[in-house]
């Protein structure tokens, strides 16, 4: 908890800093410590991603961001303009009842299966080698990317080790909470709890998404708002909803002016051409405007990904030639009655309901467009991946507008007995893994209150050779220390299809490619197969 602690201070200090410095270079106007931390996450991830293209975001260049921010604070000391600062008149006991709780929460093991095949791999090989051309081809997950890993990887050397940074963005959410005096959003901190023990992307699109739909009915600033979004997006593509909304309210205001398309195209210019470098077309993970570069995937991974996308549409209940030869109602029947999860794809929809009966009963502009750009990104959900994962920012924006008004005493107390409750259930695991569910997690232990728990895993990493590519084998399958790596789950896959990744030159620095496995390499390949499940590897 401590070391979350100083983590979270370090973070707050610098990213304030360099919102000072971005907001003087923008010419941009605010008040909210809040806003002004976001703008500088905002523009530091953006340096940090024009940098990966030419080197590893390593100790170095933490520091670097690191002076940066403490000349930034430097410059605000200067100035002697304190109101930023105003929220502290607003804090009370259960403030720092909340903080404590982050800490404590924040505190436990990483417990989400992303986290060991997704999130820990790509800020492992970012802080190694940066951005590497065709990366994808050794693991198409890596080929995401976002930009919220580019950020958590600028700070993992020494500021947060333990890859805590979104405990830091929600005592972030806090501070704002009790800036805007909008305790409507505790109520959603104990759900933002199970997102802080890792860096899940989920997390900062939620409260940057809250916090920009409570500005858009307060704040006069959309110039603001729209690099906000636009960020949003570029941590998870799913919600371009959010800077759509942006865009067209101020169309609606009469507000827009042609410099707000500066940094759409900025920050869209870097998006796309990060995802041509990394990936081979210019939105992962969909395989449209096709380029033909020699590092795209091959097209049996990238089919592959798009069966397995829509097979978890069905929670993986059916095979791909199942959900094929489906109708359209029996696709509609069978997306309802898939277990458990069926209950939040009813939610789903009921959600959308609820929003246009929202927009349609009060019949401002506003709520309206919000509906609009909801109804939208339900309708390409569903063609492309129905995952209920995929709509949890809607179940937000739903409870946010239905309980917006409710009182501060009554935000209060569900808030601090929710979060209670999910602080137990961390503390004891047992019982909700009757239920399948958090397996990971690990319970409670004294050290916690110094440095956070970790799952340590014994692991045994073998080196191997296919082609042009030395590579390392995981005994444990999402463990991925020594770069480049290949799990054992990857090599069934590039068996099966008989192709497998290799140099585009003689180095991890030139990139990937993929081709087809000979016939010497296909016997190679099941041998190193065959010697790894010998170790059984066993999962905590």
């Amino acid at each position: 908890m401590l070391i979350i602690l100083k983590t979270i201070l370090i973070i707050l200090l610098t990213n304030f800093g360099s919102g000072i410095f971005a907001s003087k270079l923008l010419k941009i106007k605010s008040q909210s410590f809040t806003i002004i931390s976001l703008l500088g996450i905002l523009s530091t991830t953006f340096l940090q991603t024009i940098l990966a293209f030419f080197l590893p975001l390593n100790s170095y260049i933490e520091i670097a961001f690191l002076i940066s921010g403490v000349i930034g604070i430097l410059l605000f000391l200067k100035k002697r303009d304190f109101s930023f600062l105003e929220f502290r008149k607003n804090i009370n006991c259960w403030f720092y009842f909340f903080i404590v709780l982050i800490l404590l929460v924040g505190s436990f093991s990483p417990y989400l299966y992303d986290h060991y095949s997704y999130y820990l791999p790509t800020i492992t090989f970012l802080k190694e080698v940066g951005f590497v051309k065709g990366i994808s081809n050794l693991d198409l997950l890596l080929g995401q990317s976002s930009f919220w890993h580019i950020y958590q990887a600028g700070f993992s050397n020494l500021t947060d080790g333990f890859l805590r940074i979104n405990a830091y963005l929600l005592a972030l959410f806090l501070i704002y909470i009790y800036e805007r005096k909008q305790w409507v959003l505790l109520l959603f901190i104990p759900f933002f709890l199970i997102f802080i023990q890792q860096p899940s992307p989920d997390l900062p699109t939620f409260i940057i998404a809250l916090i920009v739909l409570n500005e858009l009915l307060i704040n006069p600033n959309r110039k603001l708002l729209l690099y906000l979004s636009i960020f949003v997006f570029c941590i998870k593509p799913t919600m371009f909803w959010l800077p759509l909304l942006s865009v067209l309210e101020s169309f609606c205001r009469r507000n827009f002016k042609c410099q707000m398309l500066i940094p759409i195209l900025a920050f869209g210019t870097l998006f796309l051409f990060k995802n041509i470098w990394l990936f081979g077309f210019p939105v992962f993970p969909v395989s449209i405007i096709d380029f033909n570069l020699p590092w795209k995937p091959s097209q049996e991974i990238l089919t592959y990904s798009s069966q397995i996308g829509l097979m978890k549409s069905y929670d993986m209940h059916y095979s791909y030639q199942q959900i094929k030869d489906f109708n359209l109602l029996e696709r509609i029947y069978h997306w309802f009655t898939i277990g458990w999860k069926s209950v939040l794809n009813f939610g789903i929809i009921l959600s959308v309901l609820i929003l246009g009966f929202l927009a349609f009963r009060r019949k401002e502009k506003f709520y309206i467009l919000l509906f609009i750009c909801v109804l939208l990104k339900f309708i390409l959900i569903i063609i492309f991946s129905a995952q209920y994962r995929f709509f949890i920012d809607i179940y937000l924006v739903v409870l946010f507008l239905i309980f917006k008004n409710i009182s501060e005493q009554k935000s209060v107390f569900t808030a601090i007995i929710t979060s209670v409750f999910v602080s137990v259930i961390f503390m004891f695991p047992g019982f909700v893994q009757k239920f399948n569910v958090g397996k990971k997690m690990t319970g409670f232990s004294w050290y916690q209150l110094y440095k956070p728990k970790e799952n340590n895993l014994v692991n045994f990493n073998s080196e191997y050779k296919i082609g042009n590519l030395n590579f390392h084998v995981p005994k444990y399958p999402f463990q991925k220390d020594f770069f480049p790596w290949i799990n054992i789950y990857d090599l069934k896959l590039y068996d099966y299809y008989g192709i497998f990744p290799q140099y585009l030159d003689k180095d991890v620095q030139k990139g990937f490619f993929q081709r087809k496995l000979t016939k010497e390499e296909k016997n190679q390949l099941k041998v190193i197969i065959s010697e790894i499940e010998k170790y059984n590897p066993k999962f905590p």
